[in-house]
């Protein structure tokens, strides 16, 4: 009985085209003449404003940890751009030889050009990728730890939520099923 009364006075709620306040419960609570109706206002007025207080607070909890995972992430990033600026100005300046190669007509400089290259620039593009590579994966770690802390906080959240949320409706469902034998001691 206390379950299809809690599901009507939801549904009459959640489909009045009036004002979702308290006035409007209690106008149809009055309305309806239901067992205990005087007695169950003071439930709804009790525990409503504990859900939508759970309900900011998960909302708030939520976005602080999408807000968190975003600036933690935007610290990484723009930490790393140094590193990627030096490579970017390294693998310019090969470039920029390979393009001065490529430039020499005269077929002996040419190959004297890129035979240098071997020697001077090979350990500019090791050092280049290595540092690439490290970096990467150095990278791709700390975002994923980032990743997995955002998960694990909107979890934290919403498992607080519905232990919250759990919690209030059972004590809502009590103060009914306590206002519903009240009525009906007094008749």
């Amino acid at each position: 009985m206390k379950i299809i009364y809690v599901t009507l006075l939801w549904t009459q709620l959640l489909v009045a085209e009036s004002s979702r306040g308290m006035d409007s419960l209690s106008e149809y609570l009055e309305s309806h003449d239901l067992v205990g109706a005087g007695n169950t206002k003071h439930c709804f007025a009790r525990y409503l404003p504990q859900l939508e207080q759970v309900g900011e607070s998960w909302s708030r909890e939520y976005n602080d940890c999408l807000q968190n995972a975003t600036t933690v992430r935007q610290t990484v990033l723009t930490e790393v751009g140094g590193m990627q600026q030096m490579i970017r100005k390294g693998a310019l300046e090969i470039d920029s030889y390979i393009d001065g190669c490529l430039d020499i007509q005269d077929v002996l400089d040419f190959f004297n050009c890129f035979g240098k290259l071997s020697k001077q620039q090979l350990t500019n593009i090791y050092e280049i990728s290595f540092n690439a590579s490290e970096n990467a994966l150095s990278l791709s770690q700390q975002l994923n730890g980032i990743d997995m802390e955002r998960y694990l906080c909107t979890n934290r959240t919403e498992q607080s939520y519905v232990l919250g949320t759990a919690h209030i409706f059972s004590a809502l469902d009590k103060c009914l099923e306590q206002a519903a034998n009240l009525a009906k001691t007094k008749d």
